[in-house]
């Protein structure tokens, strides 16, 4: 007669170390989203706007990597370059290392002056090795670029005149708002 084994129940399962995982399993993913609108009047060198949408983990190990993945609407009254930077508490992340540019985001996008009150969409996705077990947080914040060198503290406007940045909406030229958009972060964490 055969032998008879008994068939894993759930509650077992649910009990299998992270560390009886193999590398790429997703361990944990946290989401952060935001529908509110924020409107921020830029002008050179002031702060560069944060998204309303972040997200914070604490990972299970430091040997694990943190898949981020975002997706925001937006609108900046400027037909300038725009510039979205990833941060890892206050640390710029993802960030081109090309010198010699104005905009060195994660992901920068033109603008030409008919899209100027017209709401957008940007996402993005990112592979992080953040090598800590304490909890981070990671947000974006965008600028739009109008002929300086900048980074992700600093938002570059004209010198004499405020520019508008809306997350989550927009302004029309005759001063309307649009209707509200999403902005949303997803983190997870991955086995190393």
């Amino acid at each position: 007669m055969p032998i008879q084994r008994a068939k894993p129940r759930i509650a077992d399962l649910d009990q299998t170390p992270l560390t009886s995982l193999p590398a790429g399993s997703v361990l944990q993913v946290k989401q952060g989203w935001s529908d509110t609108k924020q409107v921020t009047n830029t002008s050179a060198n002031s702060a560069a706007p944060t998204c309303p949408a972040s997200v914070t983990i604490t990972p299970s190990s430091s040997s694990n990597k943190i898949l981020i993945m975002f997706y925001g609407s937006w609108i900046f009254g400027n037909g300038n370059d725009v510039a979205f930077f990833l941060l890892r508490d206050s640390t710029q992340i993802g960030t081109s290392t090309q010198t010699g540019h104005n905009s060195r985001g994660i992901i920068v996008e033109g603008m030409s002056s008919y899209q100027e009150y017209r709401p957008r969409t940007s996402s993005f996705q990112y592979l992080d090795s953040p090598s800590t077990t304490n909890s981070i947080t990671y947000t974006v914040k965008a600028i739009g670029i109008q002929g300086t060198k900048s980074n992700g503290g600093a938002a570059v406007g004209g010198a004499s005149n405020n520019e508008e940045w809306v997350w989550g909406g927009g302004i029309a030229t005759s001063g309307g708002e649009s209707n509200t958009g999403t902005m949303a972060m997803i983190a997870m964490e991955i086995k190393g």
